[in-house]
């Protein structure tokens, strides 16, 4: 009986030596797994750029990664995400994921949002279309998006634009957005800025009203290559105005055709577009392009001068007049001087 006793008792701490060896091997290999795929990332040094498509799961995520060799395991970074509480945190861009990179830094970096920048510029006298194409251009969005949501006049009433659409308060400048940003939050990046730059401006405007100023500026913008002559120009347009003469401005002439440059004929000076300032008095009926902040302030601060006509010289730079006499000459010797310079 004592003997029997021995040999289970035996036989009992076999079974215990096997089932702590069992479960240390299960300790061991669960480490090693948790090891691999957590603190050690894919075998490869360059940086991998991955765009993440907004409104995508972990799932979609989690293959896009895997295909990129940013993650060993698509399944393995999906429970992860999961259990860590941060599945719905994930964020959509652009992302510039390092070599080597872990699992941990991995979603760290997607829920941060820490999303590849770029540099988008925005010139000063473009107009919302050039701006839209120039997105499409360079990656960021459809220009047909841009353009929908600048001619939304919800948003321009959210947005706090004292017109129906958005043209005219895209600010020019540089901007640094990502691939991840649709049209609407695009252009209220540009439009946030139009506030920040250019509230002074606006509520130092003389005469004018806020559009009306944003229009003139646009006017200018577009007529003005030397940047000295801004405040001359707008003192033109105001000594016009002040006799109820028509600007008379190929810039208006021209966004109602629908062009950004060129030369007008005269069939084009009939046209029965509302921004013709041939054919129609006073200030065209919104903006004809998206005007810096020294166009606002020359259209804010006009010189004060008796000139009524301008014509532009072979430099780029005008030829003021004070009377429509001095006009024609003007415009006949520069007439004469591009025949001169344009013969062999």
């Amino acid at each position: 009986m004592f003997k029997r006793k021995i040999v289970l008792v035996e036989y009992s701490m076999k079974r215990l030596v096997v089932f702590a060896g069992a479960g240390l091997g299960f300790v061991v290999l669960t480490f090693l797994l948790l090891y691999f795929y957590l603190w050690t990332g894919p075998d490869n040094v360059q940086a991998h750029i991955v765009e993440i498509p907004a409104k995508s799961g972990t799932a979609a995520i989690g293959q896009k990664l895997q295909v990129a060799g940013v993650v060993r395991n698509a399944g393995v970074f999906r429970y992860y995400a999961a259990l860590t509480g941060q599945a719905r945190r994930l964020k959509a861009g652009e992302y510039a994921f390092p070599g080597g990179a872990t699992l941990p830094q991995v979603v760290r970096q997607l829920v941060a949002g820490q999303t590849v920048r770029h540099e988008f510029l925005v010139p000063e006298g473009y107009t919302a279309r050039q701006i839209a194409e120039k997105l499409e251009a360079e990656g960021f969005t459809p220009a047909p998006a841009f353009m929908a949501v600048v001619n939304d006049p919800k948003r321009a009433q959210e947005w706090e634009v004292p017109a129906a659409c958005l043209e005219g308060f895209l600010f020019p400048d540089t901007y640094e957005i990502t691939k991840g940003l649709d049209a609407v939050q695009i252009a209220q990046l540009m439009i946030k800025r139009f506030h920040e730059k250019t509230g002074d401006v606006l509520a130092g405007g003389g005469l004018l009203k806020p559009l009306q100023l944003v229009i003139l500026a646009s006017v200018i913008e577009r007529e003005v290559k030397a940047p000295q002559e801004r405040a001359h120009v707008a003192s033109v347009f105001y000594n016009r105005m002040a006799k109820h003469m028509r600007l008379e401005s190929c810039a208006t002439v021209l966004y109602g055709l629908g062009r950004a440059g060129g030369s007008l004929s005269l069939d084009d000076l009939q046209d029965a577009s509302p921004y013709n300032t041939y054919r129609h008095a006073g200030l065209p009926p919104g903006p004809i392009a998206n005007p810096g902040v020294s166009s606002l302030q020359a259209a804010a601060h006009p010189d004060q001068t008796d000139d009524l006509f301008f014509v532009v010289g072979g430099d780029g730079t005008h030829i003021f007049s004070k009377d429509f006499e001095s006009h024609k000459k003007a415009k006949w010797a520069h007439k004469r001087a591009r025949g001169a310079s344009a013969r062999p």
